[in-house]
């Protein structure tokens, strides 16, 4: 192959372009009424010099630390590019106990197992606690025992019926029988 290059271009090294694997949310063909097998999973391929990841927000999240003042596009490409492995390893670690359950879906239960277990996940002993902290119990409302209120201006205007009083009548010039 006869490749132009020009040499006082710095060379780019463009990474290769790697599938991830995605559940397809519609499962594929139409739902049949037999036993439901593992859905098919869409390959999302993340094309070179790009991220799955929004590198705006990671842009933020960067510069929310006073001690960082200036960051590199490709420092940022690096940083979307170390989170999407580690959400990769992650979620597969998590995924793999699932299974070991004979479960489809990952659990609260899983996550914190892995973080115990797994050296890599270490760090996020702190952040993920091995139960989750109790909801705190609903009370019961308390009956209302508010006084009423004393009688205002407004009060000697309205007419509130008595019990077991008959509604008054009120003709059609406006007089009451």
């Amino acid at each position: 192959m006869d490749m132009d290059v020009d040499p006082s271009q710095p060379a780019q090294a463009t990474p290769p372009s790697e599938a991830i694997d995605i559940p397809n949310p519609l499962g594929g063909a139409a739902p049949s009424k037999e036993k439901k097998g593992k859905k098919e999973s869409a390959k999302v391929e993340r094309p070179p010099g790009k991220s799955l990841l929004p590198t705006t927000k990671v842009q933020h999240i960067i510069k929310a630390d006073k001690d960082i003042t200036l960051i590199a596009k490709e420092a940022t490409f690096l940083i979307c590019c170390a989170t999407e492995e580690f959400i990769k390893r992650f979620g597969e670690a998590a995924m793999a106990l699932a299974e070991r359950d004979k479960r489809s879906i990952v659990q609260y239960k899983d996550i914190a197992t892995v973080v115990r277990k797994a050296d890599e996940f270490l760090f996020l002993e702190e952040i993920i606690p091995w139960t989750l902290p109790e909801a705190p119990v609903k009370r019961k409302a308390k009956p209302s025992n508010i006084p009423a209120a004393a009688p205002t201006l407004l009060d000697q205007f309205v007419v509130k019926p008595a019990d077991g009083a008959a509604e008054a009548i009120v003709n059609d010039d406006g007089t009451m029988q």
